[in-house]
């Protein structure tokens, strides 16, 4: 599908698979048997070409639908169009990637639209378009191209100079439609700010250069790695982000970075001292681990502190790890075992927020198999953290 960007097979390749597979059944096989199965084969692909065009086709109505939209009472019904359409593909492909690729071209087209909605006005005493230029920068899960379901992400408007009070009032617009679309919480005059910083580009630049300890450090560091631009004036958000990486750049041999390397390895992940995976014992989730707080966040956290040091571009975990891989930080059949775990991980989160269910699962309600292979992960995650620490704590 050409909707969005990401790993891509040749045809050559694909296709000698498939004709290697076939040979060495058809050796098999009387000439009668063998033309049933190419027949077979046959109906398969059209079957699988069809659902793929069709779920190419609905997407990209519903984006159109989205840009033309000329009411804000038309993007609910919009939204739960989509994510019927990407649940639906995910239970039948289960692709991580493919499901984040869909996700993100969402996110950031209601984003898009959200703004000209914004900037259109709410109300007949709304001031309108805004005075000067302006950017939209994104950090956490759509800023490294992971979106999901939820949303993990934090925004933030930045415009040259002055023009306070209207973009007071504009960001206070943006919110009240992100909350009608059921994209944030509860807005609180606290929470704003938290989920929507406004500010200048001089403004922007005293936040990405502001110092902290611990957690908040942590959390600022983490921000800046996975910032990017998505909507607005391309100077601005050029100038924004590289300002964020320069304070990284900063940071990179500076002892701050041992300290939050220290913590994201300290990380847990849900495995005992004799590598069983470790469950809840008491509560409401006894039996159960949080797979996102005990797996796949101590993963994607590992793999951005490597991307940090070694100076890559803001990007998905996966594109981070090749990276690595090319760079030679990281040997290809190691970053094949993170791959599988990172798929493993994110597709087990993904199948739970389609259940909208918590991140929980329970290891006895798996099979052997099943079990052996996410101990397998996290046994992988758990070595990742190791080679970090070597890397970057007592390098």
């Amino acid at each position: 599908m050409a909707v969005f960007a990401g790993k891509t097979f040749s045809d050559t390749e694909l296709l000698n698979g498939a004709r290697k597979g076939l040979y060495e059944r058809s050796r098999l096989l009387s000439p009668d048997a063998t033309l049933s199965a190419i027949q077979d084969l046959k109906f398969w692909v059209a079957e699988e070409l069809s659902f793929e065009e069709g779920a190419s086709a609905s997407f990209g109505r519903i984006l159109s639908e989205l840009w033309h939209s000329e009411y804000l009472d038309q993007l609910p019904p919009l939204l739960n169009r989509f994510e019927r359409l990407v649940c639906a593909y995910f239970v039948r492909r289960g692709s991580v990637t493919a499901f984040h690729g869909f996700c993100n071209a969402w996110r950031e087209g209601v984003l898009r639209r959200i703004l000209l909605f914004a900037e259109e006005g709410l109300e007949l005493n709304d001031p309108g378009h805004p005075p000067v230029p302006y950017a939209l920068l994104v950090a956490g899960s759509l800023g490294r191209r992971e979106q999901t379901l939820e949303d993990g992400s934090r925004y933030f408007l930045v415009w040259p100079e002055g023009d306070e009070g209207y973009f007071e009032q504009f960001a206070y617009r943006i919110m009240a439609i992100l909350e009608q679309c059921s994209l944030v919480g509860d807005i609180r005059p606290n929470t704003v700010g938290r989920i929507l910083w406004r500010g200048s580009l001089a403004d922007w630049e005293e936040l990405a250069a502001a110092q902290g300890e611990g957690e908040e450090l942590s959390a600022h560091l983490e921000l800046l790695s996975d910032l990017r631009h998505v909507y607005g004036d391309e100077t601005i958000g050029s100038k924004a982000t590289q300002m964020a990486r320069s304070c990284l750049e900063g940071y990179r041999n500076d002892p701050h970075i041992t300290t939050l390397a220290g913590r994201q390895i300290a990380a847990p992940v849900a495995l005992g001292i004799l590598g069983r995976i470790r469950v809840e014992r008491t509560g409401e989730h006894v039996g159960s681990f949080n797979l996102a707080q005990s797996g796949l966040t101590p993963l994607v956290n590992a793999v951005r502190l490597l991307a940090m040091q070694h100076d890559l571009n803001p990007g998905p975990t996966l594109e981070r790890l090749t990276a690595l891989s090319t760079l030679r930080i990281l040997e290809e059949p190691y970053v094949k075992r993170i791959e599988a775990a990172y798929h493993l991980l994110a597709g087990l989160k993904i199948g739970k927020e389609i259940a909208l269910e918590q991140p929980y699962i329970c290891p006895a309600g798996l099979t052997p198999v099943e079990r052996q292979k996410l101990k397998a992960a996290l046994e992988t995650v758990r070595h990742l953290q190791r080679l970090v620490r070597r890397a970057v704590v007592n390098r």
